[in-house]
């Protein structure tokens, strides 16, 4: 993507979606499955409540044998030891909990249902024949018997040969367990030295981030995770390929997921993404068939994606509801295929959740037309961008204080191919923490990062503690802080004595019509040239800048000299007050036309100013005498 000249670079994204079929042992036991959750959801029961209980633990038990054997075991385990009767004082919904715990942010649950496969009214025989699929399930647990676990491994196994880095999602935790000891055994027979891990909720968030940051240590890792890290951590520096190893039942997940991967940030040119489903499997049937793909080719065409409809979630429960009371497609999941086009009810619900998926693609179109920015005008809100450069520091600025910085408290680091390596022996103890402890460690000031380099920007916690400490130190008159507030220099830059002078200018903002208020801050760098008993010629904003950063000493001064300096020049600087009051007032103005500018571009509040916090903060005074030497 370009913008002013800039280029911002972006990703490509190969997708594809694989198809496997149940087959031999697993496809027997599915077939008893689905034989079993059909049965509980046709038999008849005392009421509504029991049946709308037996339908979810039904689709639960499914939807985790589909997962892996580990995640059926668990659910049927867990109904073996406990069968839960219902309470018919218990709050109740008729609302699918299995839907809304996909598609309600923040309900979503890497643990298995298996409080609701313990609400299914079973008989003594029907928990009989649990045991007995529980046994079976438990002989499955081999990549041989199971080709969805099979096809994964040959995924990842391809990918890393490619020198791609794979995030592996599952649905449940015992899942992600499961197909993390298989791969890991798959994977080190060719190689050894991979890092495999896997991350669930079961983690507290920063222990996740640091067992994803340790990966970087390895040249090939796999990382199986639940939906846990769908959101939040990013994962871009380290990874390049995602397997969706759980067909969700919501499309935004897919997003979700993969944007973890492909976002700003991402080095490698092309990014993988392979969801993988059940051909055979009457479940992964419909969800492909009648949300994924219409979702998938809606973002094709649109270029964005669009919010679930609430009304398609409905007919979603009635379609996985449909599958679980036919009949014909418990016989055997082979009849999937061939019965899935001919039927009414199906081609009837697909018809009504395309139709709810296109009215919600024409209002996400006309919205976006409503709020398109094609009138912004890049060169009027260019110089905005600039001095928000200079104000808060670009990459280039913060590179070169991080590199001053080191150099004058002792710290080694110097240039290393595609970045710099930094020693932190000499490190405070403090700013080395920030590091993970390591003794040497390869940063890069720039994004997209280079693989195997930290990514070291404005917003880092080492520059800002780096900054606090030099700060710190130079306010406590540290000698050996690196920086200073006040200096006298002798420099063959000037020929005539030079001020400069670093003011915190804040300016308090408020919405016309309104009492809502903002306070603006900013550094600023002044001065003039000569003294206030002669005539002083006051410099821009941008020669002070520019004497500040590129003098450079050529003659000692005494101590007692530099004092008597300073001390003449904080009692000028008093005098001319009135002329930095003005200077306070014009960024006053430069920040309400900045806020108009804004406001005109993408809507919002008209801002006026409220008169400058006077006077100005006056942070630093640095004079510059001329050397005629």
């Amino acid at each position: 993507m370009k913008w002013l000249n800039e280029e911002t670079p972006f990703p490509k994204i190969e997708s594809e979606e694989i198809g496997f079929n149940i087959s031999g042992k697993y496809l027997e036991v599915f077939n008893d499955v689905l034989g079993f959750a059909q049965n509980l959801t046709l038999k008849e029961n005392k009421g509504e409540k029991t049946k709308r209980y037996n339908y979810w633990a039904a689709l639960a038990l499914l939807r985790g044998v589909m997962s892996s054997p580990s995640a059926g075991i668990e659910m049927i385990k867990n109904k073996l030891q406990k069968n839960v009767e219902l309470n018919p004082e218990e709050d109740y919904s008729e609302a699918n909990p299995l839907l809304e715990d996909e598609f309600n942010s923040g309900m979503d649950s890497d643990y298995s249902p298996s409080d609701l496969v313990n609400k299914g009214d079973l008989t003594t025989s029907e928990i009989k024949n649990l045991k007995v699929i529980s046994e079976k399930l438990e002989e499955l647990k081999d990549i041989s018997e199971d080709s969805k676990a099979k096809l994964a491994a040959d995924m990842v196994l391809k990918w890393l040969t490619d020198g791609y880095s794979p995030v592996i999602f599952c649905k449940y935790i015992a899942t992600a367990k499961y197909i993390g000891e298989l791969l890991s055994t798959e994977i080190r027979k060719k190689y050894k030295d991979a890092d495999i891990q896997v991350i669930t909720s079961e983690d507290p968030d920063e222990l996740r981030k640091e067992r994803i940051n340790d990966m970087s240590k390895s040249k090939k890792r796999v990382l199986i995770a639940t939906d846990c890290l769908s959101e939040g951590i990013n994962l871009q520096d380290l990874f390049n390929a995602v397997l969706h190893y759980d067909l969700p039942w919501n499309p935004n997940k897919l997003e979700q997921r993969e944007g973890r991967i492909d976002r700003y940030g991402q080095t490698n040119p092309i990014v993988k993404t392979c969801l993988i489903y059940g051909s055979n499997n009457p479940v992964d049937g419909v969800v492909l068939e009648v949300i994924i793909k219409k979702v998938k080719q809606i973002r094709k065409d649109i270029l964005v994606s669009i919010p679930f409809p609430e009304d398609s979630k409905s007919i979603m429960d009635a379609v996985l509801h449909s599958v679980l009371l036919n009949k014909k497609y418990g016989k055997s999941v082979d009849q999937f295929a061939i019965s899935f086009n001919d039927d009414t009810k199906i081609k009837d619900y697909k018809s009504k959740v395309t139709r709810e998926l296109d009215a919600a693609a024409k209002r996400e179109k006309e919205s976006r037309s409503i709020f398109a920015q094609n009138a912004i005008k890049p060169a009027e809100i260019e110089e905005d961008l600039k001095q928000t450069d200079i104000s808060i520091g670009d990459p280039d600025d913060v590179k070169d204080f991080v590199l001053s910085a080191l150099q004058r408290i002792g710290v080694q680091i110097s240039e290393f191919k595609k970045g710099y390596k930094l020693f932190t022996t000499n490190l405070p103890q403090e700013l080395k923490g920030l590091l993970n402890g390591e003794n040497e460690i390869k940063i890069s000031f720039y994004s997209p990062t280079p693989e195997g380099y930290k990514y070291i920007g404005r917003n880092h916690i080492f520059v800002e503690q780096l900054c606090n400490y030099i700060m710190g130190n130079s306010i406590q008159h540290n000698i050996n802080s690196g920086a200073a507030r006040a200096s006298v220099i002798r420099t063959k830059n000037v020929n005539i004595k030079t001020t400069l002078l670093l003011y915190r200018v804040r300016n308090v903002i408020e919405e016309r019509n309104s009492k809502n208020q903002l306070v603006a801050e900013e550094m600023i760098m002044t001065g003039y040239e000569g003294s206030v008993s002669t005539k002083v010629k006051f410099l821009t904003i941008e020669e002070s800048k520019n004497l500040l950063f590129n003098n450079i000493p050529s003659g000692n001064i005494t101590k007692q000299s530099q004092d008597s300096f300073l001390q003449e020049e904080i009692n000028d600087i008093k005098l001319l007050q009135t002329d930095f009051d003005k200077i306070a007032f014009e960024r006053a103005e430069n920040l309400v036309e900045s806020h108009e500018r804004f406001r005109k571009t993408v809507g919002g509040f008209k801002y006026q100013t409220v008169k400058p916090i006077l006077p100005m903060d006056l942070m630093g005074v640095y004079i510059l005498l001329p050397d005629k030497n």
